[in-house]
């Protein structure tokens, strides 16, 4: 019987003892805290210079704004509205302005701590509103037609959550030239506004 007692308390020791260890090995391994895509907000100004292939020619002075969703560090989706204005037509009287709402893939090429390069290609819809002379007649109104824009920006952070962007696009839009016809337009748009982020810039994230 005190060998039985013996063994008996051996037993439950070398139980407890081990009791920790087997815990630790048939632990299952802790799940990684959910991560989302990066997404940053940009307001400011933009400068769009119409038309540098021929008429109408006007400079207009407004607006942007755009949200980009990054899913990697090196590719996001960005949607981009804009309202730019330029003053009276002195031979129509008519006041211009362009209205445009673009989405499309945005590019990080290269990155560092605190700059990164962006390229961009978007397309949408653009209205145009203005007026064209011709002749002794003047043609005024507006249109919506398709328009898209490519172009190139830099990005510079500030702080953790906030930043400035400028970015600079060819604008390709349509609207009624001196011959009555509806033609493309060749123009230059020119962005820079401050940028607000949500969950921290995507590009500090880099493997």
């Amino acid at each position: 019987m005190s060998a039985l007692r013996l063994w008996t308390r051996r037993t439950m020791l070398l139980f407890l003892l081990t009791s920790p260890l087997r815990g630790q090995q048939f632990r299952p391994n802790p799940v990684p805290a959910a991560t989302g895509p990066s997404c940053d907000l940009s307001l400011g100004y933009s400068y769009l210079a119409m038309n540098l292939s021929g008429a109408p020619e006007a400079n207009f002075v407004g607006a942007n704004a755009s949200g980009t969703m990054y899913f990697h560090p090196d590719w996001g989706h960005t949607v981009d509205a804009s309202y730019v204005r330029a003053p009276r037509d002195p031979n129509s009287g008519h006041r211009r302005y362009v209205m445009s709402f673009l989405t499309g893939p945005v590019f990080v090429p290269m990155a560092s701590d605190r700059t990164q390069l962006l390229v961009r290609s978007l397309a949408g819809i653009g209205l145009v509103d203005g007026g064209v002379p011709a002749g002794q007649m003047a043609f005024r109104g507006w249109m919506a037609r398709f328009t898209w824009a490519a172009g190139a920006g830099v990005e510079r952070t500030i702080s953790h959550q906030f930043g400035v962007r400028i970015n600079g696009d060819y604008f390709r839009t349509r609207f009624v030239n001196t011959a009555g016809a509806v033609g493309p337009q060749n123009d230059i748009r020119v962005s820079a506004g401050f940028v607000y982020r949500f969950g921290g810039p995507a590009f500090l994230t880099r493997p």
